[in-house]
């Protein structure tokens, strides 16, 4: 679709509004003050809805009328007593370091130890890849190739098949 194609009850990338100042929703036609809780009786997200039917990620799914409401509600809020014990308690300065604290702090022993069994769990499921070079065998790192492979790619251009590998140096013998 293209901007400004007829899309369901609207036109593709745009939001309409109906007549009494609500926004037309896309899926059903309905005029809604909000359509972000709206959506979900389609199944949707509010991010799902904006995709499918052109809309920017950032593209309010509220009317007008109660963005205002919206705004004057929070500009009330400013200078009444619960925002001045939420100014004298709130701390800039601690929070931030209490968060990076909390970003150097190392995970709790019994999480750590779940994530470890879950990696360890899905590498043993997993069947092991070798380089898809004939005659290799050798354990696959990348695009298919083992190391040897892809440096020889990265350096002429072909993996150079037709040359042997020489065994590393106390490593496993090439099969």
């Amino acid at each position: 679709m293209r901007y400004g194609d007829p899309d369901g009850h609207g036109v593709y990338g745009q939001l309409t509004t109906g007549d009494d100042g609500g926004l037309i929703c896309h899926e059903c036609g309905q005029e809604r003050q909000f359509l972000g809780r709206h959506v979900r009786e389609h199944g949707m997200t509010a991010a799902t809805y904006r995709e499918a039917h052109g809309l920017g990620r950032r593209t309010s799914l509220a009317s007008e009328e109660l963005r205002a409401t919206w705004g004057e509600r929070s500009s009330e809020r400013v200078g009444s007593p619960e925002w001045r014990r939420f100014e004298a308690a709130r701390d800039p300065q601690s929070a931030r370091k209490e968060s990076r604290a909390a970003l150097r702090e190392p995970l709790r022993a019994q999480a750590l130890e779940s994530r470890r069994e879950q990696a360890l769990a899905a590498s043993r499921s997993r069947p092991a890849r070798v380089c898809e070079v004939p005659g290799c065998g050798r354990k696959h790192v990348t695009k298919g190739w083992c190391r040897t492979h892809l440096e020889r790619y990265k350096r002429t251009g072909d993996v150079q098949a037709d040359v042997p590998v020489r065994p590393r140096k106390g490593g496993p013998e090439p099969r």
